[in-house]
Protein backbone atom coordinates (compact mmCIF):
# COMPACT_ATOMS: atom_id res chain seq x y z
CA UNK A 1 0.00 0.00 0.00
CA UNK A 2 2.93 2.39 0.62
CA UNK A 3 3.42 2.55 -3.08
CA UNK A 4 -0.34 3.57 -3.53
CA UNK A 5 0.31 6.41 -1.42
CA UNK A 6 3.17 7.56 -3.01
CA UNK A 7 1.16 7.89 -6.26
CA UNK A 8 -2.04 9.60 -4.09
CA UNK A 9 -4.30 6.27 -3.95
CA UNK A 10 -6.02 5.67 -0.82
CA UNK A 11 -5.97 2.03 -0.02
CA UNK A 12 -8.68 0.67 2.09
CA UNK A 13 -8.10 -2.87 3.85
CA UNK A 14 -11.41 -4.59 4.59
CA UNK A 15 -12.87 -8.00 5.24
CA UNK A 16 -13.74 -9.87 2.44
CA UNK A 17 -15.20 -13.09 3.63
CA UNK A 18 -18.49 -14.63 1.09
CA UNK A 19 -17.56 -11.81 -1.04
CA UNK A 20 -17.35 -14.40 -3.97
CA UNK A 21 -20.14 -16.92 -2.34
CA UNK A 22 -23.29 -14.06 -2.30
CA UNK A 23 -24.75 -12.60 -5.57
CA UNK A 24 -24.36 -9.13 -6.65
CA UNK A 25 -26.89 -9.13 -8.83
CA UNK A 26 -29.29 -10.61 -6.32
CA UNK A 27 -28.17 -7.93 -3.92
CA UNK A 28 -27.47 -10.57 -1.22
CA UNK A 29 -26.52 -9.28 2.11
CA UNK A 30 -22.95 -10.30 2.73
CA UNK A 31 -21.92 -11.62 6.89
CA UNK A 32 -18.96 -11.12 8.25
CA UNK A 33 -16.98 -14.82 9.43
CA UNK A 34 -16.64 -15.63 12.44
CA UNK A 35 -14.61 -18.22 14.02
CA UNK A 36 -16.16 -21.07 15.39
CA UNK A 37 -19.64 -20.30 14.53
CA UNK A 38 -21.55 -22.58 13.47
CA UNK A 39 -24.08 -20.33 11.68
CA UNK A 40 -25.11 -22.23 8.05
CA UNK A 41 -24.94 -19.06 5.18
CA UNK A 42 -27.39 -19.51 2.47
CA UNK A 43 -26.98 -17.57 -1.00
CA UNK A 44 -29.31 -16.79 -4.02
CA UNK A 45 -26.93 -17.73 -6.93
CA UNK A 46 -24.12 -20.44 -6.79
CA UNK A 47 -20.62 -20.48 -8.57
CA UNK A 48 -21.11 -23.55 -10.98
CA UNK A 49 -17.63 -23.94 -12.29
CA UNK A 50 -14.03 -21.77 -12.42
CA UNK A 51 -14.98 -18.28 -13.41
CA UNK A 52 -18.81 -18.33 -14.03
CA UNK A 53 -21.19 -17.43 -11.10
CA UNK A 54 -25.12 -18.15 -11.69
CA UNK A 55 -27.28 -15.98 -10.48
CA UNK A 56 -31.05 -16.61 -8.71
CA UNK A 57 -33.01 -15.69 -11.87
CA UNK A 58 -30.51 -17.74 -13.71
CA UNK A 59 -28.30 -15.58 -15.09
CA UNK A 60 -24.95 -15.41 -15.55
CA UNK A 61 -21.76 -13.32 -14.20
CA UNK A 62 -18.16 -13.49 -14.44
CA UNK A 63 -17.16 -14.98 -10.71
CA UNK A 64 -14.26 -12.42 -10.54
CA UNK A 65 -16.22 -9.54 -11.60
CA UNK A 66 -19.44 -10.91 -8.55
CA UNK A 67 -16.49 -10.98 -6.58
CA UNK A 68 -14.43 -7.80 -7.02
CA UNK A 69 -18.31 -6.03 -6.57
CA UNK A 70 -19.14 -7.72 -3.73
CA UNK A 71 -15.48 -6.29 -2.01
CA UNK A 72 -16.31 -3.11 -3.14
CA UNK A 73 -19.88 -3.08 -1.87
CA UNK A 74 -18.64 -4.44 1.31
CA UNK A 75 -15.37 -1.68 1.19
CA UNK A 76 -17.72 1.01 0.40
CA UNK A 77 -21.36 0.75 1.23
CA UNK A 78 -22.63 4.02 -0.71
CA UNK A 79 -20.69 3.30 -3.48
CA UNK A 80 -23.43 2.64 -5.84
CA UNK A 81 -26.03 5.06 -4.34
CA UNK A 82 -25.78 7.35 -6.99
CA UNK A 83 -25.65 5.10 -10.21
CA UNK A 84 -22.57 5.15 -12.70
CA UNK A 85 -23.00 8.54 -14.29
CA UNK A 86 -19.89 9.61 -12.93
CA UNK A 87 -17.68 6.75 -14.70
CA UNK A 88 -19.43 5.90 -18.01
CA UNK A 89 -16.81 5.39 -20.26
CA UNK A 90 -16.87 7.25 -23.68
CA UNK A 91 -15.62 4.97 -26.11
CA UNK A 92 -13.83 6.22 -29.59
CA UNK A 93 -13.64 4.42 -33.01
CA UNK A 94 -10.50 3.95 -34.61
CA UNK A 95 -9.90 2.94 -38.10
CA UNK A 96 -6.31 1.75 -38.71
CA UNK A 97 -5.06 2.51 -42.27
CA UNK A 98 -5.35 -0.55 -44.63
Amino acid sequence: SYKAKMVGIDVIITEESYTSASSFIDNDLIPVYKKGEKNQVTFSGKRIKRGLYRTASKGFINADVNGSLNIMKKAVPNAFDYGIEGVVVHPVRITPAK
